[in-house]
């Protein structure tokens, strides 16, 4: 089988982003793929240049554009990213036109909601329990959120030992680097995960072999921790088959 390869937009080449984008790359290779950087500014192009790879990741980055779910820009929400706005809704359409797998994190779940139909909230500070934006903590975790049986994101960690066998739910401790967070759920989606302070913090594309978010950086936890490093494996492996 020739070398797997996952689309990722190009989330720019300034030594803060070239750290970040370096934790997705060692995750993914991890798994047994590769990363192939796709430029945004022809949203198009973008997408015919992503279309040979085998499935697409949506990394974190600047808060979604509110007006793409309906909503004004609150004076709490940071400066949206116009080019990936543009060019990330037609790179997952076009994915999920051609069956391939797609993994959503954080900016990346919060744009497959809306992508959806769904909503977010653009500000939960005033609604958290638990500190959900904690740059420094990143390597480890902040708080608890509760994986939900049956789904992909359960699954996958259990095959990685995260819990005992025959488990009906089970916390696990994740890092968050974010203040914004889903509210109304897009259309055929379902909730995966959920934080004990209420937030949506998984999803997955019901009836569809693997189209999954968490809101949570398991990129920068992958390389100690199996049961987040299970969630590239299991994107890789769909992408495999």
């Amino acid at each position: 089988m020739s070398q797997i390869t996952i689309a990722m937009p190009q989330m720019g080449n300034d030594l803060f982003r070239r750290y970040m984008k370096g934790k997705y790359v060692q995750s993914l290779r991890r798994s047994g793929a590769d990363v192939c950087w796709i430029e945004l500014e022809n949203p198009d192009e973008a997408v015919r240049l992503a279309a040979s790879c085998d499935g697409l990741l949506l990394p974190g980055g600047a808060d979604v554009e509110p007006s793409l779910y309906g909503q004004t820009r609150s004076d709490k929400t940071g400066r949206p990213n116009a080019v990936r706005d543009r060019a990330e809704p037609k790179l997952l359409a076009a994915f999920l036109d051609m069956g391939k797998p797609v993994l959503g994190i954080c900016r990346g779940v919060q744009m497959m909601n809306v992508s959806f139909g769904g909503t977010l909230f653009q500000d939960i500070k005033d609604k958290q329990t638990y500190k959900h934006s904690d740059f420094l903590s990143r390597a480890r975790s902040c708080h608890p959120v509760e994986i939900i049986t049956g789904t992909k994101l359960f699954d996958c960690m259990n095959d990685a030992g995260a819990w005992k066998p025959g488990t009906a739910f089970a916390k696990i401790a994740v890092n968050s680097i974010h203040h914004q967070a889903i509210d109304k759920l897009g259309d055929g989606l379902v909730v995966s995960a959920k934080s004990t302070d209420g937030f949506v913090e998984g999803i997955e594309l019901k009836d569809y072999r693997f189209c999954a978010g968490v809101q949570w950086h398991p990129e920068h936890m992958s390389a100690r921790n199996t049961a987040q490093q299970a969630l590239f494996d299991a994107f890789v492996k769909a992408c495999k088959e």
